[in-house]
């Protein structure tokens, strides 16, 4: 899987876990990537402007907040 479409299917992902999100190492598992490529991805998106709630912290989740 090339990083555009990762990319996508990242947001598909956070969007189907619903308000509890995933952590990184769920979604590196999940993309079979390293959880410092799903860190930079998660970047990514963020600065395309792609809405995103980060939790910080151990167990950190991320989730989708675009309806």
């Amino acid at each position: 899987m090339n990083r555009i479409d990762r990319l996508y299917a990242l947001v598909e992902e956070l969007r189907a876990a619903g308000p509890r999100g995933r952590t990184a190492r769920q979604l590196a598992a999940h993309f079979e990537v390293s959880v410092r490529t799903i860190e930079r991805d998660l970047s990514a998106l963020g600065q395309a402007g792609v809405p995103l709630a980060t939790k910080q912290g151990r167990g950190a989740a991320s989730r989708s907040t675009a309806r």
